[in-house]
């Protein structure tokens, strides 16, 4: 007789199972399913409305909780069951960044319900995207959340350890997917560089006639920058003033055009001193000029 009696049972169940699936409703957890069963035959006094009947479910759901240890699942079916399903996600101000993404690190489970889904745990994921600087969501009631996203904006490109990496103007990397999109933007290379790709920028600013030809900044011991130009000069600034080193060079150019011959680098790291070492091509067009200085000193001196 026992044997029968669960074997209805079982089939009370898989029938409540049936009925539930086919009407689109939520199939509680097992243990659950006596209790709202009991709940539904119980018959409640008038003063009783409905709100009383919802915190009596929800307070079994929670006790079911507990001791089956389901955790937020069970109260977050109960709670979309009773009308606080999220049916809406509305997602503004992203551009790089796709829904898709957003959504998934939404994370809003199997049973997705306004009243227990963590805006703090999900705000958190949805700014480990990689292009998002900040997210804000917000509820509302009883089945929309709502999230605004404020993406990172490129500032400057980071060549380290053999990788090249669009970065923000805080130096956090974006991504190492980059497109013909940032070509232009100011470069810096070496360890540390990525932080202080602000301070590159306002440097080489402060004399524009160098800064349009500066193809990129390498740091050196994380104190000093040399400037490569795009004429494959490269400039060694010195630790302190580097913008006075910049500003000799640049009346050096303006009055002697120092900057258009065989130069391969002019080194400004000793305050008062400027070395330049020329070009290999440099090399030979200076022998050939001592050369020819020399012979037509000697030829004076004949004549005389």
């Amino acid at each position: 007789m026992q044997s029968i009696a669960v074997d209805r049972a079982d089939s009370l169940v898989d029938d409540e199972v049936v009925r539930a699936r086919a009407s689109h409703h939520i199939v509680l957890p097992r243990f659950l399913r006596k209790p709202a069963r009991a709940l539904r035959r119980l018959t409640l006094p008038r003063h009783l409305g409905t709100k009383s009947v919802l915190a009596l479910f929800l307070a079994t759901a929670v006790g079911g909780t507990i001791v089956g240890g389901h955790g937020m699942d069970v109260l977050s079916a109960v709670t979309a069951t009773a009308g606080f399903r999220i049916e809406n996600v509305k997602i503004t101000g992203q551009s790089e960044t796709s829904e898709v993404d957003v959504l998934h690190a939404l994370d809003i489970g199997t049973y997705p319900s306004t009243l227990t889904l963590d805006l703090e745990d999900a705000k958190a994921r949805i700014e480990k995207l990689p292009w998002v600087k900040q997210a804000t969501l917000k509820k509302l009631f009883p089945d929309t959340v709502e999230i605004a996203v404020a993406e990172r904006q490129p500032y400057a490109l980071w060549q380290h350890d053999g990788a090249l990496s669009l970065i923000d103007d805080a130096g956090k990397v974006i991504t190492d997917d980059i497109d013909d999109r940032y070509a232009s933007l100011p470069k810096v290379i070496g360890n540390g560089a990525a932080e202080k790709a602000t301070a590159f920028t306002a440097l080489i600013g402060k004399v524009p006639a160098i800064a349009a030809q500066v193809r990129a900044g390498i740091l050196v011991s994380e104190d000093r920058w040399t400037l490569v130009l795009t004429s494959g000069i490269e400039l060694m600034l010195p630790a302190e003033d580097p913008d006075k080193a910049l500003a000799t060079i640049a009346a050096l150019d303006r009055d002697h055009a120092i900057l258009s011959r065989e130069i391969a680098a002019i080194d400004l790291r000793e305050p008062g001193h400027l070395v330049v070492r020329l070009t290999e091509a440099g090399v030979v067009a200076h022998d050939a000029a001592l050369k020819e200085r020399e012979k037509l000193a000697k030829n004076g001196r004949t004549n005389t």
